[in-house]
């Protein structure tokens, strides 16, 4: 990855970054006082060299970037194991100027929108998964510094909307942009032979997932309580109180159950297809999606948008129930071993995973839908499983745990396997075409960057001049 393709990922690890290292920040001063910036990177890597990293880097607008923020975001890439070799202070700075302006000229674009309740939704999910990590709520206020729960929301509120606003606006300037064949083939041929990028192991994977189904009996017992519970509710209970105590979805729990959604949402299909099926205040009878059983209410109905609250209860697997399953999964593997079935024949007559049955277990990348994934990229858990296969070698079957804390079993196949080479404009040609087109993207961010850097304020300090940016943000 070049720097300014990296640069692209620091705006996001900065966003986590400023929050998590803002101890002892009680008000939202331009100014923090050294020896609190010093104890606190001290804090993080003892041996860091002490500098002075207070004062004003940088001013956009209405906006400020810190010497402190520039600091401490290399300061926990090394932490992270991130490289940064090749990642200058200058390439930093730029990244976060860069920032500054999409989200400044965002807010001023009034097609642009940022849902609070999408942001209450995604502070809740973060809270919940630090307090998984951490163990409590009075730890993860402790580990951040925040006296109450709601200082810590307001901080990662702020946070995620500006990073909401970043993307949005980024996604609006280059939506439109396409390469065509030709500029694909002139951008692969104007790199020089010796400078051709190196691929590393890719593979093409299927898949078979089995996963242990309850016993009736317990799935009656998960309906039998879901009805009571809306009974409850019905006669005056509410049902905010009623899924901080029973719901089982670890993402909503904490906030009632409560999901902001409209059609085009991650959510799963039957989910949504209840959804926007009620009536407002109405309340779902008990349904079933890959997650369980829920019941669902619809709080309010906005034009497109669908605020609801669910409450989630996953029936019970006993020990003879995983154990069945494993054993199935054994044997549909003896029998593709054995030639009796063709693996991709089996994983659309038995799988359990509804993402890749249809295409007969083919495992692809979400965002490109590409079958040919880096090896290294690669959920480690499957990393594992895969690095020794040879291509036309199936996986033993082995055990995985969900989110949820349930399990299932699965075996891979990798049916193609290509090791590390350097770029092949045949073989590669997808991975070509998006490298084009990012550098099609990038060109274009930077005009409409220079374009905006015009027409707004901007001060950088001197002590960055001497700064190769690709931006004109030293105005000449």
């Amino acid at each position: 990855m070049t720097n300014k393709n990296f640069i692209s990922l620091i705006a996001f690890i900065f966003t986590i970054v400023s929050f998590a290292q803002e101890n002892g920040k009680k008000n939202d001063s331009i100014v923090q006082k050294k020896d609190s910036i010093i104890q606190k990177i001290d804090s993080v890597k003892p041996k860091i060299q002490r500098v002075k990293i207070d004062g004003i880097a940088a001013v956009v607008g209405d906006n400020i970037v810190l010497n402190s923020d520039i600091y401490r975001m290399k300061t926990q890439l090394k932490e992270q194991g991130i490289p940064i070799k090749n990642l200058s202070t200058c390439d930093i700075m730029e990244s976060l100027l860069q920032d500054k302006m999409f989200v400044q000229e965002a807010k001023k674009d009034t097609l642009i929108t940022v849902s609070e309740k999408e942001i209450t939704g995604m502070v809740s999910q973060q809270i919940d998964y630090m307090k998984a990590q951490l163990g409590s709520m009075e730890k993860v206020l402790e580990f951040y510094n925040k006296k109450t729960l709601k200082e810590l929301k307001d901080e990662l509120s702020t946070l995620d909307k500006n990073r909401k606003y970043s993307e949005k606006m980024k996604e609006k300037i280059v939506k439109d942009i396409d390469v065509s064949p030709e500029e694909i083939k002139n951008f692969y041929d104007k790199i020089p032979k010796d400078k051709l990028p190196e691929f590393g192991t890719q593979v093409e994977l299927y898949q078979i997932v089995i996963k242990p189904k309850p016993d009736k009996e317990e799935v009656r017992k998960v309906i039998d309580q879901l009805k009571n519970i809306k009974k409850s509710i019905e006669e005056g209970s509410s049902f905010r109180t009623q899924a901080v105590l029973y719901s089982q979805d670890p993402g909503s729990r904490a906030d009632g159950g409560k999901y902001v959604i409209n059609r085009k949402s991650g959510f799963v299909q039957e989910f949504k297809d209840v959804a926007f099926s009620l009536d407002e205040g109405s309340i779902s009878e008990p349904f079933k999606t890959q997650f369980g059983w829920h019941i669902l209410q619809v709080e309010k109905i906005k034009g497109q948008e669908r605020v609801v609250r669910h409450i989630l209860l996953v029936p019970e697997i006993g020990f003879l129930n995983q154990r069945s399953a494993k054993k199935k999964l054994d044997s549909i593997r003896k029998r593709i071993l054995d030639k009796e079935l063709d693996f991709e024949e089996a994983a659309k007559a038995f799988s359990d995973d509804e993402n890749t049955k249809k295409m007969g277990g083919k495992v692809v990348n979400p965002s490109s839908g590409e079958s040919l994934l880096d090896l290294t990229t690669l959920d480690p858990k499957i990393f594992k499983k895969v690095e020794k296969l040879n291509e036309g070698d199936i996986s033993e079957v082995y055990e995985e745990k969900e989110p949820t804390g349930k399990s299932h079993y699965r075996i891979l196949y990798v049916k193609k396997k290509i090791p590390a080479h350097k770029a092949d404009y045949v073989k590669d040609y997808v991975k070509i075409k998006q490298m084009a087109l990012e550098k099609k993207k990038e060109k274009v961010l930077v005009k409409w960057m220079n374009e905006k850097i015009k027409n707004n304020y901007i001060k950088i300090n001197k002590a960055y001049k001497d700064c190769k940016f690709q931006s004109n943000w030293i105005k000449k």
